[in-house]
């Protein structure tokens, strides 16, 4: 099941699968990228905020009140600081003046410039008397900073000097970019392991249904000697294909039957027009010999029969095929039916030395039926058993009532059926391989007419001892 690139367009479930399925997919997956990204940033910058606050609350806290009594005392306090104790470089810390001026940074240089003044006046106006903002540098760099006014101990009011520290947000930003690109690389990885199972997936959709495609091609165009593999699949997909390589079967034993039939009713037709267009040629050269004659006549009706049988049987197969057939439906006494057709045929039998034992019952209920078409089950039926009864032997038909419904079942003594072709039997152009004399329809058209009179028409036979046909069809009530 190999196919080939070229075979494989973006066109049908593979579009279809394109446009539906991948598109929503990775939407999903940029929508979530984004919202990751989002909570990345926010998560990061709020870390970032927090470590600004807390560590330049805890710069605010090591002065002592001393220093705090005048802007003196803090600018001394904050160089001491500066000079002995602080150690950290990733933050620098600046100290301000009362009016926002570097007093001392503990990069160990005083900048003036105005990216490093603070207005300490706003400052006083926020709550907190601090906060935490980013900036970039005259020099391009990133940076946060913190900031914080720093009052005296006798008044809160009044500022001795201010707080800030900055910390660049280079490295911040180059963990952050990390994160953000791990996350793209994962979604990016999820979405073409999710386009490499699916477009294994629909691969494994897509080139069954061609093999299927093609091979239904080839029994539509009458090779049903064509089966798709369907490599032990347990799935829809291979039930499909079971089904079809069943309907391949089944049409191709359809189509032998068929063959067979036509073969049969040929021969079927042929030998009566043989022996019609024979003794024809005899009686007309024998016109003075009465005997003869006679013989030749009866022989051509009885020949003549035989061949309106036949068409009859066919013009019936017919009419079920197309839904033409007909009935007239009515309250009947299918007892007189069946009486009539044992009647009719009682001669061949004789002449077949054959018995017909049949007593024909008493106070059986009326069904609703077509008399005609039950009647015309009952000759088939019984005309087979004739056929297939040897010279000598008996065929029992009785009648009875069997819950709701009128049993009769048609016994004979005959070849009886082979096994493996007893579930055929009901089947159109079906002939058994023991079969003698006929279309092969009959017991078809007979079925279809029970089953249209809501009844049943079942067969029980075993080979070389009988066969036997039981007919039930439901008796006739007033809410029927």
């Amino acid at each position: 099941m190999k196919m080939k690139m070229k075979n494989w367009h973006i066109k049908g479930l593979t579009k279809r699968w394109v446009f539906n399925v991948l598109s929503v997919i990775l939407l999903v997956i940029f929508l979530v990228e984004i919202i990751a990204v989002i909570l990345i940033n926010d998560y990061t910058m709020s870390s970032v905020n927090d470590y600004m606050d807390s560590t330049l609350t805890s710069v605010v806290q090591l002065f002592p009140k001393e220093a705090l009594k005048s802007s003196a005392t803090f600018e001394i306090s904050a160089k001491e600081y500066t000079e002995s104790s602080y150690n950290n470089e990733k933050i620098e810390i600046q100290f301000l003046s009362p009016k926002g001026e570097l007093v001392i940074s503990t990069s160990g240089f005083g900048d003036d410039s105005p990216e490093v003044l603070e207005d300490i006046s706003a400052l006083m106006n926020i709550q907190g008397h601090k906060k935490i903002y980013t900036t970039t540098l005259s020099g391009g760099e990133k940076v946060i900073c913190a900031s914080a006014v720093v009052t005296s101990s006798s008044n809160d009011s009044f500022p001795v000097g201010g707080i800030k520290i900055i910390s660049s947000l280079e490295s911040v930003y180059r963990h952050m970019y990390l994160q953000i690109a791990i996350v793209i690389a994962i979604g990016a990885l999820l979405f073409f392991l999710v386009a490499i199972s699916g477009s294994y997936f629909v691969r494994s959709i897509i080139v069954p249904l061609k093999n299927i495609s093609d091979t239904a091609r080839q029994i539509a165009l009458g090779d049903f000697e064509a089966r798709i593999e369907s490599e032990s699949r347990e799935d829809e997909v291979g039930m499909l294909c079971d089904t079809i390589n069943y309907m391949a079967g089944e049409l191709g034993s359809t189509e032998k039957m068929k063959n067979e039939f036509i073969s049969s009713v040929s021969h079927e037709l042929r030998t009566p027009l043989t022996a019609i267009k024979g003794w024809g040629e005899t009686v007309l050269s024998s016109l003075d010999d009465p005997e003869i004659t006679k013989k030749g006549i009866d022989v051509m009706i009885g020949e003549a029969e035989r061949l309106s049988v036949i068409v009859e049987d066919l013009l019936d197969f017919s009419r079920l095929q197309s839904g033409r057939f007909s009935y007239n439906m009515e309250l009947c006494d299918v007892i007189a039916e069946l009486s009539e057709a044992v009647l009719t045929l009682t001669d061949t039998a004789k002449r077949n030395d054959i018995k017909i034992d049949f007593t024909e019952p008493n106070n059986i209920p009326p069904v609703m039926g077509d008399p005609i078409r039950l009647q015309q089950v009952f000759m088939n039926i019984i005309d087979n058993a004739i056929k297939y009864t040897p010279e000598g032997g008996t065929i029992v038909i009785d009648a009875s009532v069997n819950g709701g419904h009128i049993q009769i079942m048609i016994s004979d003594n005959g070849k009886g059926i082979p096994a493996e072709d007893l579930e055929h039997v009901k089947q159109k152009f079906f002939k058994a391989k023991n079969s003698t004399r006929g279309s092969g329809i009959g017991l078809a058209v007979a079925n279809e007419i029970i089953e249209n009179h809501k009844g049943l028409l079942d067969i029980a036979s075993t080979e070389h001892v009988g066969t036997t046909v039981s007919i039930n069809l439901p008796i006739y009530k007033t809410d029927y």
